[in-house]
């Protein structure tokens, strides 16, 4: 039998020397391991320098139907696959409205797909891909708006509530939607994101997707 040993708290965090090697887990009088959270959230990953974003810039019309085969913007993993091919981990995507339309509300909904490979390469959109430190991607993702396979569409976060008065001429509204790895993109594959509102309006609607590319041993 193994013990464990550990500081307890009260109602005082303690003052310890620097560089002291040896130090005790803390606990709380509960016996719950008090740990406190370094740098932000993303800081770690980003640092690892593959961390990338990229948008559309031609405006297109937001569906006023369930998407099925037409997407908003796409991104295809074109890394070999096996055990060193990337997978691409979506952090986020968002859809920014950049001419409201000025007979209705403007709510709009978010939803995402992953497709299931294998996808043969499809024709890059040469979309600009930003890095989170400044860099310049040299990977093997493309991006399209191409049909595609309807693998089945989620929900993607939640429509912001709109006040039920129109109001003309408004611009510029974003809806971004933080998924935290919920979709992982393995070689081959593809994510989608399309957006939906009750009337289509202007060709007014740009998509946003972020990843990560890493190595991950990945149950297929």
């Amino acid at each position: 039998m193994i013990k464990l040993s550990h500081r307890v708290r009260g109602l005082f965090a303690g003052n310890y020397p620097e560089n002291r090697e040896d130090e005790q887990l803390l606990v709380n009088n509960r016996g719950d391991v008090l740990q406190a959270q370094g740098l932000p959230v993303l800081t770690e990953t980003v640092r690892l320098g593959d961390s990338w974003q990229t948008k559309t810039t031609t405006g297109t019309a937001a569906l006023t139907s369930f998407p099925t085969t037409t997407p908003g913007l796409c991104l295809w993993n074109g890394e070999p696959t096996g055990l060193m091919g990337k997978c691409y981990v979506i952090d986020s995507v968002a859809v920014d409205v950049r001419v409201v339309d000025g007979t209705q509300s403007g709510s709009i909904a978010l939803f995402a797909m992953l497709n299931k490979p294998p996808i043969g390469a499809p024709t890059d959109l040469a979309l600009a891909i930003a890095s989170s430190m400044g860099k310049t991607y040299g990977g093997r993702a493309r991006t399209f708006i191409t049909t595609v396979v309807d693998d089945g569409w989620m929900p993607c976060g939640s429509t912001p509530p709109v006040g039920a008065t129109t109001v003309t001429n408004s611009v510029f509204k974003t809806q971004d939607v933080y998924l935290g790895g919920l979709y992982i993109v393995p070689p081959g594959s593809a994510f989608s994101i399309q957006a939906c509102q009750v009337g289509s309006g202007a060709l007014s609607c740009f998509f946003t997707i972020r990843w990560h590319e890493m190595v991950l041993l990945w149950k297929s």
